[in-house]
């Protein structure tokens, strides 16, 4: 997942906030690991001076728009405290995202490394028959129409071998330690061990996909029982819990409760179900393994 322009933007940010950065970066060490997880091409200085950025530029922003609109709705006073309240907690929530960005994108981009990592491991088996070298077989990875964000690791290890100049070993030791994926990460250290003790490249990489292979199968496993249970935790909060609401209130209305109960019955019907449906949704694909 590429980081639109990010780049430029922090290059920006980095001239501004780039000494303010450098005084606090210490506490923000924890975000490096995460941006070389994530695949994001910016150092740790410029994000960290790109976060400072965004939240300036939010904070002036909530700032200026709420001030635009509570002027004319209470005192001057009470808008401009109102505003910087609401510019504080946009600019805070702002930080909060950039912050947990990196870790985001980088358990997204494990998802699809271990999905795929099986087939993967498979087909390098398969090259290896031939009695190629490792770094033919990563070469080879690199050019192959395969998974997307597992084909930008592959290549990154190519990159660092016949740009950077480093030694095949040198670059998928680094490629291991970056790697979000924990099983990429043992996959690529368990090639560097037998490619440097001689032993069979081919009966390694084979029982390694056996072994990505199980563990998807009960992955999948995990995920149709847990589909069971929000199927049954939809029906009882998304279809039981809103008929009986409607039920009481309607009882209610007949028995002459004095509240408005076509308003109570728009809230559950329009409020209520959508929320609960839109957090059901989000369950399911935060939960349920997917497949590319």
């Amino acid at each position: 997942m590429k980081f639109f322009k990010l780049p430029n933007l922090s290059f920006i940010a980095y001239r501004i906030f780039g000494r303010f950065a450098d005084l606090i970066i210490v506490y923000f060490e924890d975000l490096e690991r995460d941006i070389k997880r994530a695949g994001m091409k910016i150092s740790l200085y410029r994000y960290v001076s790109l976060m400072f950025f965004l939240c300036l530029i939010s904070f002036f922003t909530t700032f200026i728009i709420s001030l635009l609109i509570l002027i004319s709705r209470m005192y001057l006073f009470y808008s401009i405290i109102g505003s910087i309240g609401l510019g504080v907690l946009v600019s805070g929530i702002t930080f909060w995202i950039m912050y947990l960005l990196p870790g985001i994108i980088a358990n997204e981009r494990k998802r699809k490394i271990d999905d795929t990592l099986g087939f993967v491991t498979n087909y390098m088996a398969i090259l290896s028959t031939s009695g190629i070298t490792p770094e033919a077989i990563f070469k080879s990875l690199a050019t192959t129409n395969i998974n997307k964000v597992i084909k930008e690791e592959i290549s990154d290890i190519v990159r660092r071998m016949e740009i950077a100049g480093e030694s095949f070993y040198s670059a998928v030791k680094r490629k291991a330690e970056e790697t979000p994926s924990k099983y990429f990460s043992d996959l690529l250290k368990g090639i560097l061990m037998v490619s440097r003790t001689g032993g069979n490249l081919e009966r390694f990489l084979r029982s390694q996909a056996r072994y990505f292979m199980r563990i998807k199968r009960a992955i999948l496993r995990k995920g149709l029982d847990q589909l069971g249970i929000i199927a049954e935790v939809y029906v009882t909060a998304g279809i039981v819990l809103p008929i009986v609401m409607l039920i009481i209130l309607s009882v209610m209305a007949i028995l002459g409760w004095a509240g408005n109960v076509v308003i109570w019955l728009y809230l559950i019907s329009f409020v209520l179900v959508p929320i609960i449906s839109i957090i059901i949704i989000i369950l399911i694909d935060t939960m349920i393994p997917k497949g590319e």
